[in-house]
């Protein structure tokens, strides 16, 4: 093994230009491979930094709610799990570390809401202090609590404190509410959620209203159980839906639904358990990124293995010239297997130095990934350095690598005809080596690339469909600060106040054309429904009345450009000690008032207890699209926030300025309104819309890019075979020409030859696109995975390129001089 591999080793020196060729090639196939599974990894597969990640298990309800009563009740009735720990999410607060030389304020400090049970579920020592206890979370009493606890993430402890021992015990503002440090959170912890990482847990009870904490209608809180030993999580599922069934059985004998033709069926209400060893995602990172990484990893996985063709190619090619070395050990004993061994080696040392500069690659390709797909409103804090399951990958891609492409060159360069091979070298002539196996690797490359192509086309045709959609309001110059409030005081009163200082304060700031602020901002993440009770209008037989809304200022609409189709908007007028009025947009207007004047009818929201107050609808505004581009639009209405007051989560701003210029002077605006509202990001309103599309642009630019990649590939490995055909003709070519063949009949039949390879592959690959294309359907909008357009223009492309790579070589032989080709002879 170490004389193959010395040998190996001085064989590739010596042939420094195609080692580098072949290394280079190497490197950007198994680098782009490692840097999708990484991310892959980090993201899908990579096991919680806690003790037996695989005993985890985490708990849904799938068409019901668990809320914080119903989680007490299945914990205390529970007999499956060691213990179920609940948390509350993540959240943006601005956090005060008092000092001798004044206070620090840190905005958007990521704080955790946790369960005092949530360290010993998990399995985590503190690297520093302790985790609190259940004695020590028991007041019910939101921004109310003195005295309340903190435990800090390691990562935060190192920027904020420097890795003082000091810390503990200091106390720190979270928002207006004071807390006591008591640990430190072992280094590399980032919690129960993937892609995020708290710096600050904080006890859910002592951080809860108790509305939250006693309403049984709702769901604040995720919930994950470690498993007793011996008992499976099918076992468990089975135990914890009887549980949980026989709980809502009691709440609706206790309270019943008020609306009882909506509410499930108990039979249908079922607990599923999900493995917990990877975490969960609160966000919609996940779901949004899970099929475009497997997507992705399949191109890059393709393109692989057109590098891996032409590398086998330019080994093809680098036998022939080794022949005369082949032949004398064969003459001298060696046996094919030796032989196929030792070029083996070389293959393999090859991969090898692929791999190793592919880990270059994929270190920097890695986090350029992540910023394609960081695109929420906190930062994504994903590990991206490679751990055991990322090295056994590449290893793993490095051995099939080397072996796919180096063992064909083998087996062929030793199965040489060794009474031939001598006969040809004595006469001084190179026998003409028949190309097929090198001819069919290029129609093999060929198709691939094609179905790179024609894939890049549909999804660029689709993402072009999608930004041509009417939004149904106009984004351009339109700044919408996305905010963190948290009031002292929920008072309804307190909170409309806020709302309407908010906006009186950054209308006057130059430069501001208007201003409005909202309970949920455009295309965010999230959306609230409420149903409803229509005067006049009498539901179908199990019809569910209701429509989603957003409590906003006036001049909202005139602010983000939505256009009114019939009345007037949400004005100055509309507030607290007024009748409250909707707009409600055309999609509802035509459901619940069809071939009507929807303006002076009446509805109420039929939720919480009576007496419900009348809402009067006093316009009609376009549809438009909400946080889905390509969902149509939904029955939704809108109502003054200081009707319906909600704490603040966007400031949309309508403006010329830049962005910069903006920010400064609307933060000092809100914080003269009250230092309990803090800006989380900025953004333009046309960003935020692009934002989701963050799957359809992270897969089309990745698949555009490897399918170019793909083609130049494929190019060079067409051009190489030409070229090396072209070689080996050179005294057929002369007697052609001695015998009266022109230029032009020498240059069309090599590109004759050439184009039967290239079409070759591209009915392989159209056959291929017609069954693959199918993967992206989810992804097009506007056109289907067989269109016309996208397969013609993509064939188009790749035959014009292909001939562009086999002209150079065709032109060139079209200059050989018989004379010295026969002579030659």
């Amino acid at each position: 093994m170490f004389q193959d591999l010395r040998y190996g080793v001085r064989m590739l020196l010596k042939s420094k230009g195609f080692t580098a060729v072949a290394v280079i090639t190497l490197a950007l196939g198994i680098g782009a491979n490692t840097a999708v599974f990484t991310l892959i990894n980090a993201l899908l597969l990579r096991a919680l930094p806690v003790s037996n990640p695989h005993e985890l298990v985490v708990i849904n309800s799938p068409g019901g709610i668990i809320s914080f009563p119903m989680y007490r009740d299945l914990r205390a009735r529970q007999e499956v799990f060691t213990d179920i720990l609940a948390s509350g999410g993540g959240s943006s607060v601005r956090l005060t570390i008092p000092g001798e030389s004044g206070a620090v304020e840190v905005d958007n400090v990521q704080t955790s809401l946790v369960t005092a049970n949530y360290w010993s579920v998990l399995g985590v020592r503190p690297a520093l202090g302790r985790f609190f206890t259940e004695d020590e979370d028991r007041n019910p009493n939101s921004g109310e609590t003195a005295g309340s606890l903190a435990v800090l993430s390691y990562s935060f402890w190192e920027r904020q404190f420097g890795r003082d021992p000091g810390a503990l015990g200091r106390t720190v503002l979270v928002n207006r509410s004071s807390c006591q440090v008591i640990g430190v959170a072992p280094r590399g912890f980032f919690g129960e959620a993937v892609g995020g990482e708290p710096d600050v847990w904080v006890p859910l009870i002592s951080f809860s209203s108790r509305e939250l904490l006693e309403n049984r209608r709702g769901m604040f809180t995720f919930h994950i159980g470690r498993l007793k030993p011996g008992v499976s999580r099918e076992q468990a599922q089975t135990a914890m839906t009887l549980l949980y069934q026989q709980s809502i059985q009691a709440e609706r004998a206790q309270t019943p639904p008020s609306n009882p033709n909506r509410a499930p069926a108990i039979r249908d209400l079922i607990i599923q358990l999900e493995p917990g060893a990877t975490g969960i995602s609160y966000g919609p990172l996940r779901r949004t990124f899970t099929q475009p990484l497997w997507i992705i990893m399949a191109i890059v996985a393709a393109t692989l293995l057109i590098a891996c063709a032409n590398v086998a190619n330019l080994l093809l090619a680098r036998a022939a010239t080794r022949q005369r070395e082949i032949s004398v050990r064969l003459a001298l004993g060696c046996g094919r297997f030796r032989l196929v061994r030792q070029l083996l080696t070389e293959s393999l040392l090859l991969s090898a130095l692929g791999a190793a500069a592919g880990m270059i690659v994929a270190s920097w390709g890695s986090h350029v990934l992540l910023r394609l797909v960081d695109t929420g409103p906190a930062p994504i804090r994903l590990d991206l350095n490679p751990d055991a399951r990322v090295l056994a990958f590449t290893v793993a891609v490095m051995a099939l690598t080397g072996i796919g492409f180096g063992l064909a060159p083998a087996w062929r360069a030793g199965g040489v005809d060794l009474a031939s091979a001598m006969k040809d070298h004595a006469r001084g002539t190179g026998r003409r080596v028949k190309q097929y196996l090198g001819r069919t690797l290029v129609v093999f490359q060929v198709a691939l690339s094609l179905l790179l192509l024609i894939g890049s086309g549909l999804l660029i045709r689709s993402l072009y469909n999608l930004r041509q959609i009417d939004l149904g309001f106009q984004p351009e110059q339109v700044l919408v600060f996305d905010l963190a409030h948290n009031p002292q005081s929920r008072e309804p009163s307190a909170l409309a106040q806020d709302a309407r200082e908010a906006r009186e304060r950054v209308k006057q700031i130059p430069g501001v054309k208007s201003a409005s602020v909202s309970m949920l901002p455009l295309f965010g993440p999230s959306d609230v429904s409420a149903p409803l009770r229509i005067l006049d209008y009498t539901p179908a037989q199990g019809e569910s009345v209701e429509a989603r809304y957003n409590s906003v200022s006036p001049g909202y609409f005139e602010t983000v450009g939505m256009t009114l189709a019939a009345g007037r908007g949400i004005e100055d007028r509309d507030t607290e000690n007024t009748p409250r009025a909707a707009v409600i947009n055309e999609s509802m207007a035509r459901r619940y008032f069809p071939g009507a004047n929807a303006v002076g009818r009446i509805m109420e929201i039929d939720a919480g207890p009576p007496p419900h107050r009348p809402i009067e609808i006093v316009g009609v505004v376009r549809d438009a699209k909400y946080n889905n581009l390509r969902a149509e639009a939904q029955p939704m209405f809108y109502i003054s926030i200081r009707q319906l007051p909600r704490t603040m989560r966007a400031l949309e701003v309508r403006t010329g300025e830049p962005l910069a210029a903006m920010a400064g002077p609307v933060r000092n605006a809100l914080l003269g309104v009250t230092k309990d509202i803090m800006i989380r990001r900025v953004f333009t309103l046309s960003a935020q819309v692009d934002r989701t599309l963050a799957g359809e642009r992270l897969i089309t630019t990745l698949c555009a890019s490897f399918g170019a990649l793909a083609l130049l590939l494929a190019s060079v490995g067409l051009y190489g075979v030409i070229s090396y055909a072209v070689t080996a003709r050179t005294q057929e070519i002369g007697i052609r020409m001695a015998l009266g063949a022109t230029a032009r009949n020498i240059l069309w039949l090599v590109l004759r030859q050439s184009l039967a390879v290239v079409l070759a592959g591209v009915a392989i690959g159209l056959s291929l696109a017609l069954i693959c294309t199918r993967l992206i359907a989810s992804f097009l909008y506007g056109l289907s995975p067989t269109d016309p357009a996208a397969i013609v223009i993509s064939s188009a492309l790749l035959i014009l390129v292909a001939l562009a790579a086999c002209y150079l070589p065709a032109r060139r032989a079209t200059q050989v001089d018989p004379m010295i080709a026969l002579r030659r002879e």
